[in-house]
């Protein structure tokens, strides 16, 4: 394990937890940017004089900014779950891999797990969950950030990814949920706009695996099986942290599943050669089938989560062609360099699209540098804001302006090593090399955020 000093500074506990008040603002604000910015992450890295084993077993912090035209106001709190608050009581770890194997053994004979919301957030019918990797819905109250009920909104009895997305022309998000067992089963749910949410079937995966992220396009989902494979035995009994229970396995290759919404008992598996991915673009549909953009890496790891600078292979913005009718997938590479966290318009998801907006990192003359970029995949061509030696951005979230996939704001939230605090930067979609229109202070450093939303005012 890391010796404190050695811990990244964006893995550290939230020093000061708070409800909304006001933000310093540099720059000036646009008056037409109204509404909430929500984003989760990892919140507590140590709890009962024990630092956890890795990111994604923490306890989830909310963070959100909330802008009315011309200021901001900003919170930031920890999931109290009930599990979190179960714990507090009993002044111990009782899940995840800090707790003894007696507690966790316990708890999971009842089958009982926490919802710490310490991955994405999720707006649904004027509500917030902070989602986790493989949980039900932890509900927030998105005006004061405290704590609700986690639920599973009637139909989710397993777990609901930290990866949901909306088909804008269907006005429906899908998400999927995986159950563990003799075999790994992916549970396909839908949540229209207007009406009940539904579970539309259940796929069946080649192999245990992890599935963070799928796609979803006007006639299809898809699903993406890496060649990681779940140590199954150890996830029962309750030995290892996360990172000891994956293990990378190339000889398998990756899957694509794709899941026709009209026939969701009919899907058709795609064999594609080794990588992996944490994060798709988008998806759309083409004349033979359905085209998926992602960022993929050449292999898997869960070491670098939260670094301030990436070790290992870095993930290339790629495009993958799936042709139903002959069976064959081609994979194609659209951006050179290394990006992840891609975003497209809101009103583009499960369309073609032609603007991607990501998280860039590229080595220069032995200097890393980060950037926030928009990519051009129509013209080939790319502008980026490339961001301070030692501020680090976060995934970018796109705000609408107008119609047109450029006209967005872009919010990331970034932190500032040299000042050991973190601010949202409020860049023009259009102009990103322009750097920032105005930037929002916190008075502390945010620990990692992973993904967020906004809910226009």
């Amino acid at each position: 394990m890391r010796s404190a000093n050695s811990v990244s500074p964006l893995l550290r506990s939230l020093s000061r937890p708070h409800g909304f008040e006001p933000l310093r603002v540099e720059g000036r604000l646009p008056e037409y940017l109204r509404g909430t910015l929500f984003r989760a992450g990892p919140g507590l890295f140590e709890r009962f004089g024990t630092r956890i084993a890795h990111a994604f077993e923490a306890d989830g912090a909310v963070t959100a900014v909330r802008f009315d035209g011309g200021g901001a106001q900003g919170a930031s709190r920890i999931v109290e779950s009930a599990g979190y608050r179960a714990e507090e009581r009993a002044g111990r770890f009782l899940y995840t891999s800090s707790a003894s194997w007696l507690d966790r053994m316990r708890s999971a004979s009842k089958d009982m797990a926490k919802t710490t919301g310490n991955t994405s957030t999720f707006l649904w019918k004027d509500r917030l969950f902070a989602l986790m990797e493989n949980g039900l819905l932890q509900e927030m109250d998105p005006a004061t950030l405290e704590t609700l009920d986690a639920t599973g909104l009637g139909v989710v009895t397993g777990a609901f990814s930290a990866h949901p997305h909306r088909v804008a022309s269907l006005r429906t998000t899908f998400n999927f949920g995986v159950r563990y067992g003799r075999k790994m089963n992916i549970d396909l749910y839908a949540l229209p706009d207007d009406g009940e949410p539904s579970k539309l079937g259940t796929v069946e995966a080649p192999w245990q695996s992890m599935v963070h992220d799928f796609m979803a396009t006007e006639r299809h989902l898809i699903l993406f099986v890496g060649p990681v494979q779940l140590n199954l035995l150890r996830a029962m009994v309750g030995l290892g942290d996360v990172t000891q229970l994956f293990r990378w396995r190339p000889e398998l290759g990756a899957r694509l599943i794709v899941v026709p919404l009209d026939a969701i008992h009919s899907p058709r598996t795609f064999e594609l050669a080794p990588f992996w991915l944490w994060h798709f673009s988008n998806a759309f549909e083409d004349a033979d089938g359905p085209c998926v953009d992602f960022c993929r890496y050449p292999e898997f790891s869960l070491g670098e989560i939260g670094e301030m600078e990436s070790t290992g292979p870095l993930p290339l913005l790629t495009r993958v062609k799936l042709d139903l009718k002959s069976g064959t997938a081609r994979e194609t590479k659209l951006f050179d360099v290394p990006c992840d966290f891609p975003q497209v318009h809101p009103r583009l998801h499960g369309a073609r699209h032609g603007t991607v907006f990501a998280q860039t990192e590229r080595n220069v003359m032995d200097r890393n540098i980060l950037g926030v970029t928009r990519i051009d995949l129509d013209r080939g061509r790319s502008t980026e804001w490339e961001l301070p030696a030692g501020h680090v951005p976060s995934e970018p979230v796109l705000v609408p302006r107008e119609a047109s996939q450029d006209a967005t704001f872009v919010l990331d939230l970034v932190f500032d090593s040299t000042t050991d605090h973190s601010y949202v930067a409020v860049l023009d979609g259009e102009h990103l090399e322009d750097g920032p229109l105005a930037t929002v202070h916190f008075d502390q450093a945010i620990p990692v955020t992973f993904h967020g939303s906004f809910a226009a005012m």
